[in-house]
């Protein structure tokens, strides 16, 4: 049978505190929400940042985990 690492053993990764950027994103989506004057370009565009920016963070988490799983072989 294969020596392989048991998946439970694993470190979670660590999640970093909530950052303003995104939170700031976050709250101009919901006022171009809320604005009735602002235009789907703005809010479209509003969207795509706040979506890259999850993605983004996402992608961030997700290396921190496979970087975690190779110490494990140090």
């Amino acid at each position: 049978m294969e020596n392989r690492p048991n998946p439970a053993a694993m470190r979670p990764a660590v999640r970093y505190p909530a950052d303003k950027t995104l939170e700031d994103l976050r709250q101009k989506v919901h006022a171009l929400l809320d604005d009735r004057m602002a235009s789907r370009f703005e809010l479209l565009r509003a969207e795509w940042f706040y979506d890259l920016a999850l993605l983004i963070n996402d992608f961030r988490l997700w290396m921190q985990r496979l970087d975690q799983s190779f110490d494990r072989f140090q």
